[in-house]
């Protein structure tokens, strides 16, 4: 329920478990962006731990680097420019 391919599908946000869209930017209870929590659980999930209620991105490829999260965390807490 989530296009990324162009800006608009990622500011549409997501489809939750009702089928409402929601945020991809919106922060957990630790204030991390529902987007940069997804990227790092696709490490917990390569490590073999659990992740909970949250699905790793990107599914069935690797992790993203450390570094490349930072970016995405960046470019969100700079208020997501074009």
């Amino acid at each position: 329920g989530l296009n990324l391919s162009d800006y608009n599908g990622i500011a549409a946000g997501a489809l939750d478990d009702k089928g409402e869209r929601t945020s991809i930017f919106a922060k957990d209870a630790e204030g991390v962006p529902r987007l940069v929590r997804a990227l790092l659980a696709r490490h917990d999930e390569e490590g073999g731990a659990e992740t909970g209620p949250v699905r790793g991105m990107p599914l069935g490829y690797a992790p993203l680097s450390a570094e490349d999260i930072q970016l995405v965390e960046s470019w969100v807490a700079q208020g997501r420019p074009r």
